[in-house]
This record gives structure tokens, sequence and C-alpha cells, in this order.
């Protein structure tokens, strides 16, 4: 039997944990039409969220254009890839679509080979034209006009959203809010991870998006169903396990749903054998997966400086701690103070601590430290 807990890709099917309650909240808004702002940490499965949505969506009759910000370096790829996506999802004839590409003003047909030989139509800024944001808004202008020829419901999701920035994002937002509220047929999810920059475009008068939707914040799958999706493939794969055992696995994931996948695909793996789920086995995962992603942690420790090593053994050992306060200095032998925010920044930069809004630091990867510890037990 396959292992049913997947992890670091698109999770969909018998194999997505649940996710009801946004699940609906996402359709009834897409039902009427409305724009939200998706709003998750990293590794909360919000793309796995996205993509089960659109497959609901689909079902329901409504067409989906889905569009990842991170793929598309400027305004230029990013509006041509756009309308392509919007136009592809409303019309799937291959003589129809060519001759809505002919009809644009500022985008024109572009047509390339794929690696199987196969020709594959897109667009581009026409010759001559420098407007990428005026592209855009033609191109976003078409998507309600096309919906509402065809007489079909349309949603938008671009995901990653907060890389507008990239784009002279002040302007491409008030650019973009002019045209979209104009659209009774389209529903919108701009979605992105860098919540302090989604929330500041919402929240924020002065900016362009300001109100234009609801703000949705992704949390943890809540625990009960958590609980029984878990349950459910350990008895579906004939592993003995005491109910009681799982909810650790929550406390050791800090309920993020990667973190949960990791520990429940390590743990099938291991007692694969033997079919036995305990209270000692649970424990022993995190260091299971850590030893697993070693070549990694090695790699991001040889970038560290001493100062910063002594840091990171220290948080690893003591998560709580407020490392400018004294009491953690002389504990773990390390500072000044001065010493600890240069290294702090540092790790922060380097994307293995971040800053909790508590003023604490935590890894960013959730079981390094317990590579850290496993590497200090081995000295």
């Amino acid at each position: 039997m396959k292992n049913p807990f997947q992890y670091g890709g698109i999770v969909s099917g018998p194999y997505f944990a649940d996710r009801s309650q946004e699940l609906n909240t996402l359709l009834r808004e897409m039902e009427n039409n409305n724009r939200v702002f998706l709003v998750s940490p990293r590794r909360f499965g919000k793309t796995c969220l996205l993509h089960q949505l659109t497959g609901n969506l689909a079902d329901a009759g409504v067409a989906c254009a889905v569009i990842d910000l991170n793929a598309f370096p400027d305004l230029r790829s990013f509006a041509g890839a756009l309308t392509v996506r919007i136009t592809r999802a409303l019309e799937s004839n291959t003589d129809r679509l060519l001759k809505l590409f002919s009809g644009f003003q500022r985008l024109r047909p572009r047509l390339s080979l794929d690696r199987d030989g196969n020709v594959s139509a897109g667009l581009e800024l026409a010759d001559g034209e420098t407007d990428a944001l005026a592209a855009l808004v033609e191109g976003l202008a078409h998507a309600q006009d096309l919906a509402a020829r065809k007489k079909k419901r349309l949603v938008v999701i671009m995901d990653e959203f907060s890389d507008i920035a990239r784009y002279n994002g002040l302007t491409v937002e008030k650019a973009m809010r002019s045209e979209i509220q104009k659209h009774d047929r389209i529903g919108y999810i701009f979605s992105g991870s860098e919540q302090s920059v989604m929330l500041a475009m919402v929240q924020d008068s002065t900016r362009a998006f300001y109100k234009m939707g609801r703000i949705m914040k992704l949390g943890p799958i809540r625990r009960q169903a958590y609980h029984r999706f878990i349950l459910g493939w350990l008895e579906k794969g004939a592993y003995q396990v005491a109910g009681d055992d799982i909810q650790r696995l929550f406390d050791i994931g800090e309920d993020v749903p990667y973190n949960i996948q990791r520990l429940c695909h390590a743990m099938w793996e291991s007692a694969l054998e033997s079919k036995i789920v305990d209270a000692a086995l649970i424990n022993r995962l995190p260091v299971i997966i850590a030893r697993q992603d070693s070549p990694h942690y090695e790699m991001l420790w040889q970038t560290a400086t001493q100062a910063q090593k002594a840091l990171l053994f220290a948080l690893a050992g003591d998560p709580e701690a407020l490392p400018f306060s004294k009491d953690f200095q002389m504990r773990h032998g390390i500072g000044p103070s001065s010493s600890i925010k240069a290294s702090l920044d540092s790790l922060v930069k380097k994307g293995i601590l971040y800053r909790t809004l508590e003023g604490r630091f935590r890894f960013v990867d959730r079981f390094m430290p317990f590579w850290i510890d496993d590497m200090r037990d081995g000295i």
C-alpha cells in the first residue's frame, strides 16, 4: 500500500487532509464573484488548498485561471501569461483561441514548440509596445468581456501575489483595482505567504487594494479533523496505534501541516514491518527526519560563523528564551547583545531563523534543532 502521507508537492484527492471549512468558505465567496485575499504562513498547505478548490470549481462548471507570480520576473511576462491562462480557461477550441489571441491591441500571438514537437500558442507584447501595464489592463478587461460573451463564471487565482511589488507594485495595484472593480462575472483570489506585505495591501488606507476584498487567514488544520484523517489511514494500513499517541504529532509539528505530514510519512515507513505505532516511535520521528535531511543542514551549518553556531546551539536547546536577556546570555555563555544581534540578523537573512511577534527567534525548519541536538550528543 502506498504511503498516504504525502508532502513537498501538490496533495489532492483522498490524500488531502481536511480543509472542508476553508473550501466551503472560498467556494461561497467565488459563487458571489467576490475578491479574497488569502494570507497563509509558509508550509500551511495554501497551494494544496487552492488546487483542491480549482477541482471543486471545475466540477461545478466554473472556469479557473491560476497563475503563480513567482514564475514571472517582470510585468511583461506576467501580463502575457495571465491573459493566456484566462483565455484558455474560457475557450478550448484551438482555432477560436488563436482568433482571440490575434484580436489584442498590445499583445501578439507567439507560437512555440514543446519537447514533444507540439505547437503551443502564447502571448507577448506586440512589436513597438512598451507599456506592459496597459497590456495587463487589456488582458483583464478581455477576461470580463469573454466571460460575459461565453456566459460562464470565471475564477482567477493569483498565487504569491505579494510579488507584485517587483512590478512597480503601487502603480500596478491602482491600475488593477480600476479594472477589476468593474468585473461582475469574475471572482478573484489573491494569495500569498508574505503575510505583512499582503495585509498592508488591504489594510493600508493609502493603498489601491484597501478594503477591496475579504482577508482570509489560513491557520492550522483543526486537530480533531486531522486526527481522524491520520487514524483513518493507519487503520486502512492495518497499523496498531493508540489514539492519544497521535496527539503528540501535533505538538511536535507545532500544528504546521507540512511538518505533520512529514512526521506521519516517517511514522508510516518506520512501522511498515511491525505495524505498531507507539509513543516511543513518535518521539523518535523528529530525529529520523533530521538525519534524513542532514546534508541540507550541514550545508547551512557551514555558512554560519562560530558566534552564529554558538547561538544556534543555544536556541536549539532553549527555544522559548529571549536572546537579548542577560539570563539567556549567562546560561549559554554567549554575548554581548550587539554580537547576538548581528548573528540573529544574519541568520534571519539566511533563512535559518525567523522572528516571532513576541520577539523570540525560531527555526524556519522545525527539524533543524533536532539535528543540532543530535549533532551535539554525538560530539
